[in-house]
């Protein structure tokens, strides 16, 4: 079997000895588990997913190709095992057999063909198409239980990017049948069943009793409750309402870190937050404004408010615990007085206004409040513009929104994330940063498999970046997830997004 290990640097020694300890209990079946769900979600297709909080409810309905462990490294999912062939362009997988959809129907070589070919029809205008048909030349049925996808060139972020919402497997049948209304009544592989979804209130999953995968999963059943805020998840956790949520700040646990009826889970790695702003359209089109407010904000303060001091500032996308980091970016110094002189060359002696986007996310919220109290010190003034959580995100790649906070969790591969926000093509580029110089440092590590080659390239295209400025690097959060003291089995991976398949509840 070819396992690559792309990601972090070494395997987390807290995760690891998290993983010895439950080694070591024996998981109990049954039970709900009532999960405290902020969510945003739209479609519980994975062929048009865009939103973050989608992606819980999906990894319980459908399995991925291959999977990811904590540390990033590829694992087996639904194929067994892949071989690497042509030089690295061809991608062989050998699929694990008895699998069948929620529908009855078998899950095979020919479905992988579907779900592939269907994210990459322009047609269908799935928001994976681009990442996709970038690196797939095209897919082949080699016989039921073999699927060959050959490559346009040797792609070490294709695996990763198959462990994700590109690797989601839907049934052929339901989606064919149901069209449109499938995003509402999904059908996949997965441990657990759809029942059913009352936008605004919850979504329901039952155990999938015929799971390929013995005797998991271990609940009956999950049910995602929505809620407003942080501070009502937590009420719904002490109250004993809910058993478990995520995304919690160090502010938001204050209250119950010692609480003896909850426990808390650190995620490992953070999610990256920023601002950005299209940087072809005035007046961010001005690389001395972007400038002016980079050097305009305090991360240390803001990391001291909305962190309560415990999270790493960044100076660029990746932390340092990644391998493709480059830690020696000097990134912007708090410097009001430079920022009021760089406002001024940029055309802006006596300051202006700007509207910056307001997502109702608490955090994101707290970050405007600071950015704006900061800048209104250089002369910027600052409208708040009220966004629903549910659209923020599908208007910013409309680019309908410019000015706005943003977040990002990491991915397998440099490539999956690099290229994906900086790549003048890049799906999620919604910065519209166009640099011939990045693109080119990007496709040339693209080509390359051994790590050692692609970090330098990674570093150069990362200081490249911080000098174009189409992002202000904020810093990387420290996130939990706290959970009442009988649920087992929890186990962060890097990319921050909840796995609940594998959780079961203790007497």
């Amino acid at each position: 079997m070819r396992i690559a290990r792309w990601g972090l640097a070494a395997a987390l020694l807290s995760v690891g000895m998290t993983s010895l300890s439950l080694a070591q209990a024996v998981p109990r079946r049954g039970g709900i588990l009532n999960v405290a769900f902020s969510s945003d979600t739209k479609t519980l297709d994975p062929t048009f997913s865009v939103n973050f909080s989608e992606r819980q409810p999906l990894y319980l309905i459908y399995n991925t190709l291959v999977a990811l462990s904590p540390d990033f490294t590829i694992a087996p999912e639904l194929a067994e095992r892949w071989d690497l062939e042509d030089g690295g362009k061809r991608v062989v997988l050998h699929l694990r057999s008895g699998v069948k959809f929620h529908d009855g129907t078998d899950f095979d070589a020919a479905a992988v063909k579907f779900n592939l070919d269907r994210r990459m029809d322009q047609a269908v205008a799935s928001p994976q198409r681009g990442p996709l048909v970038e690196v797939i030349d095209g897919v082949d049925v080699v016989d039921p239980k073999t699927v060959a996808i050959r490559l346009k060139q040797p792609s070490p972020n294709l695996l990763g990017m198959l462990a994700q919402r590109e690797g989601f497997m839907v049934s052929p049948t339901a989606a064919e049948k149901l069209g449109k209304d499938f995003g509402v009544k999904p059908v996949g592989t997965g441990p657990f069943i759809f029942k059913e979804w009352v936008p605004g209130n919850r979504i329901v999953v039952e155990r999938n009793p015929s799971y390929w995968e013995k005797d998991k999963p271990y609940l009956d059943g999950v049910t995602f409750r929505d809620v407003t805020t942080t501070a009502v998840s937590i009420q719904r956790l002490l109250t004993g309402e809910a058993d478990y949520t995520s995304a919690l700040s160090p502010i938001d646990v204050r209250q119950i870190e010692n609480n003896k009826t909850l426990k808390l889970d650190p995620s490992q790695v953070g999610r990256w937050y920023a601002l950005q702003w299209q940087v072809d359209k005035p007046p961010f089109d001005n690389i001395k404004l972007r400038k002016a407010i980079a050097h305009a904000i305090d991360r240390k303060r803001l990391v001291d408010i909305v962190m309560s001091g415990r999270a790493a500032m960044s100076n660029s996308p990746t932390p340092n615990s990644l391998w493709w980091a480059a830690p020696d970016i000097a990134g912007y110094e708090y410097d009001p007085v430079k920022a009021k002189a760089l406002l001024a060359e940029a055309g802006y002696p006596n300051g202006l206004e700007l509207t910056l986007s307001n997502p109702q996310i608490a955090l994101l919220q707290q970050i405007n409040q600071l950015v704006q109290e900061q800048l209104k010190a250089i002369g910027i003034t600052l409208k708040l513009e009220p966004v629903s959580q549910s659209d923020w995100y599908p208007r910013v790649i409309q680019f309908s929104i410019n000015f706005t906070p943003m977040r990002w969790a990491q991915r397998p591969d440099p490539d999956g994330f690099l290229s994906l926000l900086f790549d003048s093509k890049g799906a999620g580029n919604s910065t519209r940063y166009n640099s011939k110089e990045v693109d080119a440092l990007l496709a040339q590590a693209r080509n390359l498999t051994d790590p050692e080659k692609r970090k330098p390239i990674y570093q150069s295209m990362q200081k490249q970046i911080s000098e174009d400025l189409p992002y202000v690097p904020l810093f990387f959060s420290l996130e939990f997830a706290a959970m009442r003291a009988n649920v087992q089995g929890h186990v962060w991976i890097a990319d921050e997004i909840p796995r609940l398949r594998d959780l079961w509840k203790s007497q």
